[in-house]
């Protein structure tokens, strides 16, 4: 039977579209596609450092992202929707800090009502904030989060009056603190709800002018000069409050601590946006006395960096101060906040360089754990996942967080399992298990670690591993299956068809699966059928697909719909199998029939195109019809582009020339409705084959120079030089008509021969064709470049473990061609130990090599 190429496309296509979309796991059938938390985690650590460093607007349109992405109810959007909620009510737009807490799935999470009592109190519903923090104790709030709690609590205070206690809870919030940043957050959100408040009369500012003016010069009278600028801030006189703070300033003796105070309220009250208020801030920062000062100003600096032109200067006055010989008292954070800044462009090199500078400089840095994550966002942004597990590692290590220590472990994990490293992914997710992060289930993390087993061909510790979670509710039945499936796969892939059928079976045969997990048992049940078929066995798999739709009840009915359609698919196959045709293709047909708009449907199309494909000759034309019917009815289905790409596979095979020419047709059909999707190279590259044997070497030229510069970017490198390859063989076939196309394929088979990252078949392929080129016009020439290429793969033990068929083809083909040139210019010696060496090696080519060495030795004609 030939290979089962079109039921491949119902199998394949979804990889093939996950791996388009960067979809970490491959699809399951009868289940949605398992998915992965690494790309979230990395954009919510984003959104979290970001809003910690005063960048409030990308912390805002990061936690968006989040959303965006991710269905209500789940752990890594509710942390996104708080980050969002405190983004908002930082950047004073209150009702969208509310929207935002809204979408929140648990309004019972101390985190939750802590942000609400926060937007109460914003809002002045007093009663309402004052019930919510009845409900929360300091204990109940996470340490890193716990100084907002007594701020509430300061505010709370101050709206009953009670200024003794205000102050004491203030005090309290600056203490629990967990960082510089947060303190400077909570100063600065002090200040801005003090300018903002609404309840000073003219006659009160008015006495506080008489008292600045009464003591002017004086500690006493700056800081009622002070005052009074709030004051006309509160009475909306903001342009006069600008104005009197310069003035005040200016008349201020240089190296006066006031000075700091006077250019962060005018910078706060003039609003950095304004030139005035951005340059008193950079001032502070530049050249205050004060780093807490400093650190607020460098805070509202980065907080409204939310374009272009604001995010330049802001890197201008970064840069100017990091250069600086003497050290500013900053210097650790404004490397991280250039880094974070540099992101926000996309400028990877440069925040890497920061974060490493940061790290290098300040080993002891409280902002250490937020670099390497910075660090480890980098990596993964850039796809070198070894590197982001590393960085996502140390930065576990380096947190006091405990939550972000357990998210840091879960990407470490993933960064391991996308780098291929799957043991270390498998103990990594180990580790998670036994301290979970809030972002993710046990369930996601058993099945991950699952697949990282199964990754590292430790199939039994894989079964093992599902084994002992069998009965605990935390592995909810979908998990289940979906790891059961990956492991049946990888089971049949390396061979031990009989043991994944054996455990299918032994799972499908207890009696307390079927009342624990219906849904469960009717997917392995059909699962059991189908490695049956698989396992040679059509007899047992069309007896179980029969049996089992009678016996599906409490599964969930869409569910069971899906499952006794893929079952008439599997007793299709059976008869197929068991060489009853016409009942194979009638059981297809009349499924389409009955189960219109299901899965099963229109895999049937494909099963039934495979059928036909089966018998050859008229077969063929009829499983391309009906592919290319496929393709026009479900134009708009995923499988469609397959459905046509199949279909022109299977005109090719009837290898006459109007057949490749039907061929090309439909490829360029494909390209053109599907323009951007997966199949398009691969259509492309077929589409200069054909016309390579059409003897259209002109045309197939430029096809394979589209691929070459259009695609060079190609997630299959090996693909690309594939594509490279055969413009080689198109310029050479081209050479007797233009010199030029000599020369043009000698270059790229130059460059494929000596490429280290090429696979080694290719290397040998490019190194047997540039000599072969050669042979016709200098022997000597192709000795040359043929022998360093079979003494470099062939004789080098760790490079020719690398051969394989492909590559011992061109090999065999380079020492008999070697050893042909030889004879002919009389040297029996050098030929004889060729062929020994053909021999030795056991290459294609023996047959031949045997006869020459058994052959009488001719004396050369004189």
């Amino acid at each position: 039977m030939v290979r089962r190429l079109f039921l491949l496309i119902a199998l394949l296509m979804p990889l093939l579209a996950c791996a388009q979309e960067a979809t970490l796991f491959a699809p399951v059938p009868l289940a949605p596609t398992p998915t992965a938390s690494g790309d979230l985690i990395v954009s919510s650590e984003k959104a979290a450092r970001a809003l910690a460093l005063g960048f409030t607007a990308t912390a805002a349109a990061q936690a968006e992202q989040v959303l965006a992405q991710t269905q209500a109810g789940g752990a890594m959007r509710d942390e996104a929707c708080l980050i969002l909620a405190a983004a908002r009510l930082e950047l004073g737009e209150i009702e969208a800090a509310e929207r935002a807490l809204a979408q929140h799935g648990d309004s019972r999470k101390a985190a939750y009502r802590l942000r609400a009592g926060l937007i109460a109190a914003r809002q002045g519903r007093w009663p309402e904030a004052q019930a919510i923090a009845d409900t929360l104790k300091a204990e109940l709030v996470v340490p890193e989060e716990r100084a907002w709690w007594f701020f509430l609590q300061g505010q709370l205070a101050e709206a009953v009056r009670d200024a003794t206690k205000a102050a004491a809870a203030y005090d309290q919030s600056l203490v629990a603190a967990t960082s510089e940043w947060q303190r400077a957050r909570l100063q600065l959100t002090r200040e801005r709800l003090r300018i903002a408040q609404r309840e000073m009369s003219e006659s009160q500012a008015d006495s506080l002018r008489d008292a600045a003016d009464r003591y002017v010069g004086r500690n006493v009278g700056n800081d009622y000069a002070l005052q009074y600028a709030v004051a006309l801030a509160q009475l909306g006189r903001n342009a006069e409050a600008v104005t009197y703070l310069q003035a005040r300033l200016a008349a201020l003796p240089n190296g006066v601590s006031a000075q700091d105070d006077f250019r962060l309220i005018l910078g706060m009250i003039a609003a950095p946006a304004q030139a005035v208020g951005r340059a008193s801030l950079e001032q502070l920062l530049v050249s205050g006395a004060n780093a807490a000062k400093q650190r607020m100003a460098l805070y509202i600096l980065a907080e409204k960096a939310d374009g272009v032109e604001t995010r330049r200067r802001l890197r201008e006055t970064l840069d100017e101060l990091l250069q600086r010989a003497a050290p500013h008292v900053l210097t650790d954070e404004m490397l991280l906040v250039r880094a974070d800044l540099a992101l926000v462009s996309l400028d990877y090199a440069q925040a890497d360089a920061d974060a490493k500078a940061q790290l290098a400089r300040f080993p002891g840095s409280g902002l250490r754990s937020r670099a390497l994550t910075l660090l480890a966002g980098v990596a993964w942004d850039l796809k070198r996942f070894r590197s982001a597990a590393d960085y996502a590692g140390q930065a576990a290590a380096a947190t006091s967080d405990a939550p972000a220590r357990a998210t840091l472990r879960l990407l470490a994990a993933e960064a391991f399992y996308r780098a291929t490293d799957f043991p270390a992914a498998a103990d990594a997710y180990g580790v998670v298990l036994r301290d979970l992060p809030p972002v993710a289930g046990i369930a996601q993390v058993l099945f991950q670690q699952c697949l990282s087993e199964i990754g590292a061909e430790r199939l039994d510790v894989a079964a093992g591993l599902l084994d002992r979670w069998a009965d605990d509710p935390a592995l909810d039945s979908l998990t289940r299956w979906q790891a059961e499936w990956n492991l049946a796969r990888a089971l049949q892939a390396a061979g031990r068809r009989d043991f994944a059928l054996g455990r299918v079976t032994k799972l499908c045969g207890d009696p307390g699966l079927t009342a624990r997990s219906p849904d469960l048992h009717a997917r392995l049940a059909w699962l059991e059928a189908r490695l049956a078929r698989e396992a040679g066995k059509p007899d047992e798999a069309l007896r179980l697909a029969r049996a089992l739709p009678q016996a599906m009840a409490g599964v969930e009915p869409g569910l069971a719909r899906d499952v006794a359609g893929l079952l008439r698919l599997v007793a299709a196959e059976s008869l197929f199998q068991l060489e009853r045709t016409d009942e194979a293709l009638a059981e297809l047909r009349l499924l389409r029939a009955e189960e219109t708009g299901t899965e099963a449907m229109l895999q049937s199309y494909l099963v039934e195109a495979d059928i036909q494909a089966t018998a050859g000759g008229r077969g063929l034309e009829n499983a391309q019809a009906l592919l290319t019917q496929f393709a026009k009815d479900f134009s708009t289905h995923e499988y469609a582009p397959y459905a046509l790409y199949q279909a022109a596979l299977l005109a090719e095979r009837r290898d006459d020339n109007a057949a490749f020419q039907q061929a090309y047709v439909l490829l360029e059909e494909l390209v053109k409705k599907y323009g951007e999707g997966k199949l398009v190279f691969a259509a492309r590259m077929k589409q200069g084959d054909l016309l390579r044997r059409l003897n259209q070497f002109p045309v197939a030229q430029q096809i394979y120079e589209l691929l070459v510069n259009r695609f060079a970017q190609h997630p299959d490198q090996n693909e690309l030089l594939a594509a490279q390859m055969a413009l080689a063989d198109c310029h050479r076939a081209q050479a007797a008509q233009d010199a030029s196309h000599f020369e043009s394929a000698v270059t790229i088979l130059e460059r494929l021969r000596d490429l280290a990252s090429a696979p080694v078949d290719m290397r040998a392929e490019a190194g047997f064709k540039l000599g072969d080129m050669l042979a016709a016009r200098d022997p000597q020439a192709a000795l040359a470049v043929w022998w360093p290429v079979a003494q470099g793969i062939l004789l080098e033990p760790a490079v020719a473990e690398r051969l394989g068929a492909r590559g011992r083809y061109w090999i065999g083909r380079l020492l008999v061609r070697m050893a042909g040139l030889h004879e002919e210019a009389g040297r029996r010696d050098e030929a004889g130990d060729l062929y020994r060496l053909v021999i030795s090696k056991g290459l294609p080519g023996l047959a031949i090599a045997r006869a020459r060495l058994e052959a009488p030795i001719v004396a050369p004609t004189r």
